[in-house]
C-alpha cells in the first residue's frame, strides 16, 4: 500500500475488509463479538467503549440530576395549587411526588437520547438515500450538518462502521474495547478522519476518549486491511454538536494530541478493569 490514500481507494479497501469481518453487538448490548479476525478468539466479547468510559463521572451531572428532580417538584406542586382552591386542597401527595423525582432525569435524558438515536438513524439514512424525506424536528440537525460537511471538505468512506481493538499481549488483563463510529472519512490532505456528533447540550471532556478509542481501534482494524501505518498514525478526530432548534450555533472540537488521548484512554480501561475485578486483597489464610 502506498504513503498515500485516497477516499475511492479507501473505501474499496474497507468494503472488502467489511465483507470478511463482522461485528455485533451482543444480546444485552454491551458488549461486541467479532468473527472473521483471528487475532480474536471465538469465545472473547470486547467491552463497548461508551460503557468502558462510564467509569468517568461527567461534570455537572449530578448537579443536573438534582436539578431535574426540584424542578419536577416545583411543577408538581404548582400544578397542584391550580388545580385545586385554597380551602378545598386535599392533602399534597408528598411521598409519591419525590419517589417520581428520583426518576425525573431519567426521563429527561431517555427522551434526549430517542432523540439522537433517531437523529443518528436519519443521517445515516440520508447517506444511503439523499432523497429521505426529513421531518420538520430534525432539519435543523440535518441542514448544520450537510453545512459543516459541504465546508470541511471531507470524502465520505463510511458511516455507522464498528470499529474494534484487542491487545492480547497481557493475558490476565488484555485492553479490548469495540464502538461504532459515526463517520469515517478522509481530509483535502489524504488524512483519515474519525467523527462523531452528538445532539446534546453539550461536548464532555470524556468525548475525546471516546474519539481516541476510535482512532486506536480502526488502526487495529485498518493496518494491513485499508490502512497503512503512517496513515493510521495521524488519524484525526472531531466531535461536532449538532443544533436541534434554529438559530443555534454548531459546535466542532477537534482531538488535541491524540496520542495522549488514547495513553489516557487505555488507562480508563484499566481502571474499569480494576473496578470490576475480585483480586484486590489478599485472600484469608486459616491459621
Amino acid at each position: 500500500m502506498t504513503d498515500t490514500i485516497t477516499a475511492h481507494v479507501m473505501r474499496e479497501l474497507m468494503n472488502e475488509w467489511r465483507s470478511n469481518v463482522k461485528v455485533n453487538l451482543t444480546e444485552n448490548a454491551k458488549e461486541y463479538v467479532v468473527t472473521g479476525d483471528e487475532r480474536i478468539p471465538a469465545d472473547v466479547t470486547l467491552p463497548r467503549v461508551t460503557g468502558i468510559l462510564n467509569i468517568i463521572e461527567k461534570q455537572g451531572l449530578r448537579t443536573w440530576a438534582m436539578d431535574m428532580a426540584l424542578e419536577h417538584i416545583r411543577e408538581e406542586f404548582r400544578q397542584f395549587q391550580h388545580k385545586y382552591e385554597p380551602g378545598r386542597r386535599p392533602t399534597f401527595p408528598l411521598d409519591r411526588v419525590l419517589v417520581d423525582a428520583r426518576q425525573a432525569h431519567e426521563q429527561k435524558r431517555d427522551t434526549a437520547a430517542d432523540f439522537g438515536t433517531e437523529a443518528h438513524a436519519l443521517l445515516q439514512q440520508l447517506y444511503l438515500d439523499p432523497n429521505t424525506a426529513v421531518p420538520d424536528e430534525f432539519r435543523t440537525v440535518v441542514d448544520s450538518w450537510d453545512k459543516w460537511m459541504s465546508e470541511s471538505g471531507l470524502e465520505v468512506i463510511a458511516t455507522e462502521q464498528q470499529l474494534y481493538y484487542h491487545d492480547s499481549t497481557s493475558k490476565n488483563s488484555p485492553v479490548s474495547f469495540a464502538g461504532t463510529a459515526d463517520l469515517i472519512a478522509i481530509d483535502p490532505q489524504g488524512i483519515p478522519v474519525v467523527c462523531d456528533y452528538k445532539t446534546g447540550s453539550r461536548i464532555y471532556a470524556e468525548y475525546s476518549l471516546q474519539m481516541a478509542a476510535y482512532t486506536l481501534a480502526l488502526a487495529y482494524c485498518g493496518i494491513g486491511n485499508f490502512l497503512n501505518a503512517r496513515n493510521a498514525s495521524k488519524v484525526r478526530a472531531i466531535v461536532v454538536r449538532l443544533p436541534k432548534e434554529e438559530g443555534m450555533d454548531i459546535e466542532i472540537k477537534e482531538v488535541n494530541d491524540v496520542l495522549i488521548q488514547q495513553e489516557a484512554f487505555i488507562h480508563a480501561c484499566k481502571l474499569r478493569q480494576w473496578q470490576s475485578g475480585r483480586n484486590k486483597w489478599v485472600k484469608n489464610r486459616r491459621k
